[in-house]
Protein backbone atom coordinates (compact mmCIF):
# COMPACT_ATOMS: atom_id res chain seq x y z
CA UNK A 1 0.00 0.00 0.00
CA UNK A 2 3.05 2.43 1.32
CA UNK A 3 4.96 1.73 -2.55
CA UNK A 4 1.30 2.71 -4.51
CA UNK A 5 1.23 5.74 -2.42
CA UNK A 6 5.21 7.39 -2.68
CA UNK A 7 5.10 8.34 -6.50
CA UNK A 8 2.18 10.47 -5.54
CA UNK A 9 3.18 12.06 -2.67
CA UNK A 10 7.07 12.39 -4.80
CA UNK A 11 4.72 14.23 -7.73
CA UNK A 12 3.08 16.37 -5.07
CA UNK A 13 6.10 17.57 -3.44
CA UNK A 14 8.23 18.15 -7.15
CA UNK A 15 4.56 20.27 -8.23
CA UNK A 16 5.11 22.36 -4.90
CA UNK A 17 8.68 22.95 -5.41
CA UNK A 18 8.11 23.78 -9.17
CA UNK A 19 5.16 26.41 -8.01
CA UNK A 20 7.39 27.54 -5.31
CA UNK A 21 9.65 29.18 -7.99
CA UNK A 22 7.32 29.82 -10.75
CA UNK A 23 5.76 32.08 -7.45
CA UNK A 24 9.69 33.74 -6.76
CA UNK A 25 10.31 34.77 -10.17
CA UNK A 26 7.43 37.31 -9.74
CA UNK A 27 7.47 38.57 -6.71
CA UNK A 28 9.12 41.48 -5.30
CA UNK A 29 12.53 39.90 -4.80
CA UNK A 30 12.55 38.97 -8.34
CA UNK A 31 11.10 42.50 -8.75
CA UNK A 32 14.20 44.30 -7.39
CA UNK A 33 16.79 42.41 -8.69
CA UNK A 34 15.82 42.98 -12.10
CA UNK A 35 15.21 46.78 -10.53
CA UNK A 36 19.46 46.70 -9.97
CA UNK A 37 20.36 45.20 -13.08
CA UNK A 38 18.72 47.96 -14.85
CA UNK A 39 19.97 50.43 -13.01
CA UNK A 40 23.58 48.99 -13.22
CA UNK A 41 23.10 48.86 -17.10
CA UNK A 42 21.83 52.29 -17.13
CA UNK A 43 24.91 54.11 -14.89
CA UNK A 44 27.25 51.99 -17.22
CA UNK A 45 26.27 53.76 -20.28
CA UNK A 46 25.96 56.97 -18.48
CA UNK A 47 29.33 56.78 -17.16
CA UNK A 48 30.48 55.10 -20.34
CA UNK A 49 33.66 55.67 -21.27
CA UNK A 50 35.08 54.06 -17.78
CA UNK A 51 38.59 54.61 -18.37
CA UNK A 52 41.70 52.32 -16.42
CA UNK A 53 43.97 54.56 -15.26
CA UNK A 54 47.18 55.78 -16.67
CA UNK A 55 49.64 53.63 -14.65
CA UNK A 56 47.77 50.46 -14.50
CA UNK A 57 50.68 48.78 -15.90
CA UNK A 58 52.97 50.11 -13.40
CA UNK A 59 53.11 47.55 -10.62
CA UNK A 60 55.29 48.08 -7.39
CA UNK A 61 57.02 44.77 -7.77
CA UNK A 62 58.73 44.66 -10.56
CA UNK A 63 61.62 42.21 -9.53
CA UNK A 64 63.31 39.85 -11.84
CA UNK A 65 63.81 36.15 -10.42
CA UNK A 66 65.17 33.62 -11.98
CA UNK A 67 64.86 35.00 -15.52
CA UNK A 68 61.08 35.76 -14.91
CA UNK A 69 60.49 39.67 -15.34
CA UNK A 70 57.81 40.42 -12.45
CA UNK A 71 58.28 37.11 -10.73
CA UNK A 72 55.88 37.75 -7.88
CA UNK A 73 52.81 38.32 -9.88
CA UNK A 74 53.34 35.89 -12.24
CA UNK A 75 53.88 33.08 -9.69
CA UNK A 76 51.64 33.85 -7.41
CA UNK A 77 49.00 32.74 -10.30
CA UNK A 78 49.87 29.12 -9.35
CA UNK A 79 46.89 28.79 -6.61
CA UNK A 80 44.19 29.11 -9.41
CA UNK A 81 46.03 26.50 -11.16
CA UNK A 82 45.94 23.93 -8.34
CA UNK A 83 42.31 24.58 -7.53
CA UNK A 84 40.73 24.41 -11.02
CA UNK A 85 42.86 21.27 -11.67
CA UNK A 86 41.54 19.30 -8.16
CA UNK A 87 37.83 20.21 -9.07
CA UNK A 88 37.96 19.11 -12.09
CA UNK A 89 39.34 15.91 -11.08
CA UNK A 90 36.91 15.88 -8.23
CA UNK A 91 34.19 16.39 -10.60
CA UNK A 92 35.35 13.62 -12.46
CA UNK A 93 35.35 11.45 -9.39
CA UNK A 94 31.99 12.80 -8.51
CA UNK A 95 29.85 15.20 -9.93
CA UNK A 96 29.68 18.30 -7.99
CA UNK A 97 26.73 20.07 -9.56
CA UNK A 98 24.68 21.29 -6.62
CA UNK A 99 21.83 21.57 -9.52
CA UNK A 100 22.55 18.28 -12.03
CA UNK A 101 20.95 20.68 -14.76
CA UNK A 102 24.18 23.77 -14.71
CA UNK A 103 27.00 20.62 -14.65
CA UNK A 104 28.51 21.84 -17.78
CA UNK A 105 28.74 24.95 -15.74
CA UNK A 106 30.01 24.00 -12.29
CA UNK A 107 33.31 22.55 -15.16
CA UNK A 108 33.27 25.85 -16.97
CA UNK A 109 34.23 27.50 -14.03
CA UNK A 110 37.12 25.41 -12.86
CA UNK A 111 38.16 25.78 -16.29
CA UNK A 112 38.28 29.48 -16.19
CA UNK A 113 40.46 29.48 -13.22
CA UNK A 114 42.82 27.53 -14.94
CA UNK A 115 42.58 29.69 -18.14
CA UNK A 116 43.00 32.42 -15.30
CA UNK A 117 46.22 31.24 -14.05
CA UNK A 118 47.55 30.86 -17.98
CA UNK A 119 45.70 34.39 -19.08
CA UNK A 120 47.23 36.31 -16.39
CA UNK A 121 50.83 34.55 -16.26
CA UNK A 122 51.27 35.62 -19.83
CA UNK A 123 50.07 39.59 -18.74
CA UNK A 124 52.65 39.44 -15.84
CA UNK A 125 55.10 37.80 -18.16
CA UNK A 126 54.35 40.64 -20.69
CA UNK A 127 51.75 43.93 -19.37
CA UNK A 128 50.14 45.41 -22.21
CA UNK A 129 46.53 45.90 -23.77
CA UNK A 130 46.33 43.05 -25.93
CA UNK A 131 47.66 40.65 -23.08
CA UNK A 132 45.11 41.93 -20.57
CA UNK A 133 42.54 40.91 -22.32
CA UNK A 134 43.86 37.56 -22.37
CA UNK A 135 43.65 37.64 -18.80
CA UNK A 136 40.29 39.00 -18.35
CA UNK A 137 38.62 36.53 -20.34
CA UNK A 138 38.68 33.46 -18.28
CA UNK A 139 38.68 35.60 -15.33
CA UNK A 140 34.83 36.90 -17.13
CA UNK A 141 33.90 33.63 -18.08
CA UNK A 142 34.10 32.59 -14.30
CA UNK A 143 32.56 35.36 -12.80
CA UNK A 144 29.43 34.43 -14.66
CA UNK A 145 29.93 30.70 -15.14
CA UNK A 146 29.48 31.12 -11.00
CA UNK A 147 26.61 34.13 -10.82
CA UNK A 148 24.76 31.46 -14.04
CA UNK A 149 25.32 28.86 -11.17
CA UNK A 150 24.06 30.30 -8.14
CA UNK A 151 20.41 31.25 -10.16
CA UNK A 152 20.10 27.89 -11.40
CA UNK A 153 20.93 27.03 -7.32
CA UNK A 154 18.23 29.63 -5.21
CA UNK A 155 15.94 31.28 -8.38
CA UNK A 156 15.38 29.14 -10.97
CA UNK A 157 16.97 26.55 -12.86
CA UNK A 158 15.25 27.28 -15.92
CA UNK A 159 16.44 30.96 -15.57
CA UNK A 160 20.59 29.60 -14.85
CA UNK A 161 20.36 27.54 -18.04
CA UNK A 162 18.89 30.35 -20.26
CA UNK A 163 21.05 32.93 -19.02
CA UNK A 164 24.16 31.07 -19.26
CA UNK A 165 25.06 31.63 -23.37
CA UNK A 166 23.72 35.26 -23.54
CA UNK A 167 25.28 36.18 -20.27
CA UNK A 168 28.99 34.11 -21.34
CA UNK A 169 28.89 35.97 -24.94
CA UNK A 170 28.13 39.29 -23.37
CA UNK A 171 31.11 38.93 -20.64
CA UNK A 172 33.74 37.97 -23.52
CA UNK A 173 32.44 40.66 -25.72
CA UNK A 174 32.31 43.45 -23.38
CA UNK A 175 36.32 42.59 -22.67
CA UNK A 176 36.99 42.55 -26.61
CA UNK A 177 35.21 45.46 -26.72
CA UNK A 178 37.51 46.99 -24.24
CA UNK A 179 40.42 45.86 -26.27
CA UNK A 180 39.17 47.40 -29.50
CA UNK A 181 38.66 51.35 -28.28
CA UNK A 182 42.20 50.95 -26.07
CA UNK A 183 43.34 50.44 -29.73
CA UNK A 184 41.87 53.26 -31.29
CA UNK A 185 41.67 55.51 -28.45
CA UNK A 186 44.57 54.40 -26.50
CA UNK A 187 42.44 54.37 -23.33
CA UNK A 188 39.58 51.45 -23.77
CA UNK A 189 36.25 52.12 -22.52
CA UNK A 190 35.59 49.57 -19.60
CA UNK A 191 31.71 50.09 -18.71
CA UNK A 192 30.79 47.16 -19.97
CA UNK A 193 33.36 45.05 -18.44
CA UNK A 194 32.74 47.11 -15.20
CA UNK A 195 29.14 45.68 -15.01
CA UNK A 196 29.94 42.20 -15.49
CA UNK A 197 32.07 42.31 -12.48
CA UNK A 198 29.43 44.81 -10.46
CA UNK A 199 26.34 42.59 -11.49
CA UNK A 200 27.51 39.69 -9.14
CA UNK A 201 28.77 41.49 -6.45
CA UNK A 202 25.76 43.19 -5.66
CA UNK A 203 23.43 40.44 -6.92
CA UNK A 204 25.13 37.04 -5.28
CA UNK A 205 24.92 38.35 -1.74
CA UNK A 206 21.26 39.41 -2.31
CA UNK A 207 19.91 36.36 -3.50
CA UNK A 208 21.44 34.45 -1.23
CA UNK A 209 19.71 36.63 1.45
CA UNK A 210 16.35 36.79 -0.35
CA UNK A 211 16.04 33.02 -1.35
CA UNK A 212 17.75 31.02 1.97
CA UNK A 213 18.48 27.39 1.24
CA UNK A 214 20.21 25.35 3.47
CA UNK A 215 20.77 22.78 1.02
CA UNK A 216 22.96 25.04 -0.98
CA UNK A 217 26.37 25.94 0.26
CA UNK A 218 25.85 29.87 1.44
CA UNK A 219 28.47 29.97 3.39
CA UNK A 220 31.01 29.38 1.30
CA UNK A 221 30.02 31.76 -1.42
CA UNK A 222 30.06 34.26 1.15
CA UNK A 223 33.31 33.62 2.31
CA UNK A 224 34.37 33.71 -1.86
CA UNK A 225 32.60 36.86 -1.87
CA UNK A 226 34.44 38.70 1.14
CA UNK A 227 37.81 37.33 -0.45
CA UNK A 228 36.94 38.96 -3.65
CA UNK A 229 36.19 42.31 -1.73
CA UNK A 230 39.66 41.39 -0.09
CA UNK A 231 40.97 41.10 -3.29
CA UNK A 232 39.81 44.39 -5.09
CA UNK A 233 41.51 46.30 -2.03
CA UNK A 234 44.39 44.66 -1.95
CA UNK A 235 44.65 45.45 -5.87
CA UNK A 236 43.97 48.79 -4.92
CA UNK A 237 46.58 49.17 -2.09
CA UNK A 238 49.30 47.60 -4.00
CA UNK A 239 52.40 50.38 -4.00
CA UNK A 240 51.17 50.36 -0.36
CA UNK A 241 51.20 47.02 0.34
CA UNK A 242 54.54 46.50 -1.08
CA UNK A 243 55.96 49.60 0.71
CA UNK A 244 54.95 48.01 3.79
CA UNK A 245 56.38 44.39 3.83
CA UNK A 246 59.07 45.55 1.64
CA UNK A 247 58.43 42.04 0.22
CA UNK A 248 54.87 41.15 -0.82
CA UNK A 249 52.81 43.15 -3.34
CA UNK A 250 48.79 44.40 -3.21
CA UNK A 251 48.85 42.21 -6.63
CA UNK A 252 50.33 39.03 -5.41
CA UNK A 253 48.16 39.05 -2.44
CA UNK A 254 45.16 39.88 -4.70
CA UNK A 255 45.93 36.42 -6.74
CA UNK A 256 46.41 34.53 -4.04
CA UNK A 257 43.15 36.00 -2.30
CA UNK A 258 41.04 35.17 -5.68
CA UNK A 259 42.83 31.93 -5.84
CA UNK A 260 41.41 31.12 -2.44
CA UNK A 261 37.99 32.09 -3.39
CA UNK A 262 37.86 29.74 -5.68
CA UNK A 263 38.96 27.13 -3.26
CA UNK A 264 35.97 27.96 -1.10
CA UNK A 265 33.48 28.21 -3.54
CA UNK A 266 35.08 24.07 -4.83
CA UNK A 267 34.92 23.13 -0.82
CA UNK A 268 31.44 24.46 -1.04
CA UNK A 269 30.46 22.50 -3.80
CA UNK A 270 32.00 19.55 -2.60
CA UNK A 271 30.41 19.99 0.93
CA UNK A 272 26.96 20.48 -0.49
CA UNK A 273 27.08 17.08 -2.66
CA UNK A 274 28.25 15.00 0.26
CA UNK A 275 25.00 16.24 2.46
CA UNK A 276 22.65 16.01 -0.26
CA UNK A 277 20.09 12.73 -0.09
CA UNK A 278 20.66 10.11 -2.44
CA UNK A 279 17.63 10.24 -4.80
Amino acid sequence: MSSNFQPDDASSEQDKKSATNKRSMFDWRYILLIAIALILGALALYFSPIKQSRNFYDYADQRLLLGIPHFWNVISNVGFLIVGVMGLIENKRQSLAVNPSMSFAYQLFFISLIGAFLGSSIYHLAPGAFTLMVDRIPITIGFISLYCIILAEYLSPKLGRAMLLPMLAYGVISVIYWYMTDVITGRGDMAPYVLVQLLPIIHIPLIVWLYPNKQNPTRYYLYALGLYVLCKWAESNDDELYELTSQVSGHCIKHILAALAGYYVYLGWKKAVKKKPCS
